[in-house]
């Protein structure tokens, strides 16, 4: 299989990271789709068409879509499956997986906190790891930042997600666990 990864994410938070973590090997694209907690699996699928061709266009094997679970009230496991199904039910000429954030990006940095704590100045000093899985990660991640720091996706996710350990943070977060699996392998990280 080709070794190109193509990503399509939900916003520039996730953009800004990815790329900045991923320089070569994945391909990130942002979604001109529907997502968000209101979106259907199927209009999520059959929008991502443009999007997962460009991928093709661009020699990628895989295509990805990284989607945060947010607010949503089905149960994040069924979420997946069902998004799984609806993109196999539609021929895209390349694989396509599906990643969720549980429940956005967000989570993901929390999943190596104590790490970021001790290297990042705005970061609130001596936080220990605890499970933020499914926690409004936004939410969490402004409680850790020093008073007077307001928290920006763009301009903070970027330098956080550059920062993490993928060993642990793989560890405190089965939905970046997932995600891993998806690259494992297929170009050095």
């Amino acid at each position: 299989m080709n070794n190109r990864v193509g990503v399509i994410v939900d916003g520039d938070g996730d953009f800004a990271s990815l790329r900045k973590r991923f320089p070569r090997g994945l391909r990130v694209l942002k979604t001109d789709g529907p997502r968000g907690h209101a979106a259907t699996v199927n209009d999520i699928a059959r929008k991502s068409k443009k999007q997962i061709g460009l991928l093709k266009a661009y020699k990628c094997g895989l295509a990805i879509i990284l989607i945060d679970f947010e607010e949503r009230v089905d149960d994040y496991s069924t979420f997946i499956q069902q998004l799984d199904d609806a993109f196999n039910a539609i021929p895209l000429g390349i694989p396509v997986s599906v990643a969720v954030c549980n429940r956005m990006i967000e989570n993901w940095y929390l999943a190596d906190i104590e790490h970021l704590s001790r290297n990042k100045v705005y970061i609130r000093d001596g936080l220990k790891q605890k499970n933020y899985e499914g926690m409004n990660g936004k939410n969490e991640i402004k409680k850790c930042m020093k008073r007077g720091i307001s928290y920006s996706e763009t301009r903070h996710g970027p330098e956080l997600f550059g920062l993490l350990r993928f060993n642990i943070a793989r560890q405190n977060s089965v939905s970046f666990d997932m995600f891993l699996k998806l690259i494992d392998g297929l170009f050095e990280y």
